[in-house]
């Protein structure tokens, strides 16, 4: 492991390492910063392994499960000029993407001492901590909205996590989530931890590896972390002489939902709130500013989604034959509006994951086809 800190991003103030924290006492988020001592991506690279501890010098935990996690697959098509590769964090083994933060944050909370885990999710994020909360030994906790999809929450039953259900919409949630935590269980979340945001980084490894260089990603938005997770990764990418820039990001949020898009200048009438987006039906995400403050550092922009173009990307995504949960299609529509906007060119190569397992929601699938 190479030698890190976690530093405040709201007072820059370094706080402790060797006990878990979420955030700051000061209310701030939390960083985690690397001192790389001049070495070069190549040389920290483990090529024997094909999964996410292929990293391992690269993330702050010293001891990884040994099971597979990570490195999916990448599917290229050519849209209206563009090379769009598709990575297909959907096939993780909890079906999405936040499988690689939760690896991380659970072995860092096991490896600090927690007996158990707490965690607020509509679905996805939940289930991914289940799964490493059962495979590390460690008691979950999961607190969801009573409205989340009865698929997911019955495969958390099965991942032998407690769930909660909470009446109200997901602040309600989180704040619930926030008010069990006591000593033993830490609270994991995905909304302020920085360790899971070192997990996401590592899709921004294996793109690099995968594919080269790419002009842009396309992230949707809820708590950020997708978002937040490929720029730390791509960021890395350039102190460790891989790359010589960070691609432009494309921020997509769905209707109801749109602060960050709207800082950055994005507008949309929309009529109603979005009830297909449910992973990131998040109305104001704790690193807001440092989301917006990202977007505009890479000369990105927001596009807001709604429900309509959801439903007509998921027929499309299908036909690729990539089944896929409602938030992924959302990648997908502000991709078809960024190039018919002109925001990206024909010509330019693209990443966009797919966030999220169509199969964990079959039912709800039909019903909005």
């Amino acid at each position: 492991m190479m030698p890190f800190k976690v530093v405040c991003r709201n007072c820059g103030k370094e706080v402790r390492k060797d006990e878990w924290r979420w955030r700051d006492d000061c209310g701030g988020v939390l960083d985690i910063i690397f001192d790389f001592q001049g070495r070069e991506f190549e040389e920290l690279v483990d090529v024997k392994e094909e999964n996410i501890r292929r990293y391992a010098q690269l993330l702050p935990v010293g001891e990884l499960l040994p099971v597979h996690q990570g490195w999916t697959p990448i599917v290229k098509r050519d849209i209206d000029g563009v090379e769009v590769n598709f990575k297909l964090e959907y096939l993780s083994p909890g079906g999405s993407f936040k499988d690689r933060g939760a690896y991380i944050c659970v072995a860092r909370a096991k490896e600090l001492g927690a007996r158990g885990i707490i965690v607020d999710s509509s679905g996805n994020a939940g289930i991914s901590f289940s799964l490493m909360g059962l495979l590390s030994g460690i008691s979950v906790d999961v607190f969801v909205p009573k409205h989340a999809p009865e698929g997911k929450k019955t495969l958390l039953r099965l991942l032998q996590a407690n769930v909660h259900e909470v009446a109200g919409d997901r602040m309600e949630v989180n704040r619930e989530a926030i008010k069990a935590e006591r000593e033993g269980l830490v609270y994991v979340t995905h909304w302020w931890s920085p360790y899971f945001i070192e997990g996401e980084k590592t899709m921004a490894y294996e793109a690099y590896e995968q594919i080269g260089s790419v002009d842009c990603i396309v992230a949707a938005v809820g708590a950020g972390s997708t978002l937040l997770g490929l720029h730390k990764g791509y960021q890395e990418l350039v102190e460790l002489k891989a790359l010589n820039k960070v691609p432009k990001i494309i921020a997509a949020q769905a209707c109801g939902y749109t602060k960050v898009c709207e800082e950055l200048g994005a507008r949309k009438e929309c009529v109603t709130k979005s009830k297909l987006a449910d992973g990131i039906a998040i109305a104001d995400a704790p690193r807001r500013g440092q989301i917006v403050e990202t977007v505009k550092r890479t000369n990105g922009h927001g596009i807001i989604v709604e429900d309509a173009e959801i439903k007509k990307a998921l027929v499309e995504l299908r036909k690729f034959g990539l089944i896929v949960e409602p938030t992924s299609a959302v990648h997908y529509v502000a991709l078809k509006q960024s190039i018919k906007e002109g925001f990206v060119k024909p010509g330019s190569k693209v990443l966009l994951p797919l966030t999220g397992s169509g199969l964990k929601l079959v039912d709800e699938l039909i019903e909005i086809s």
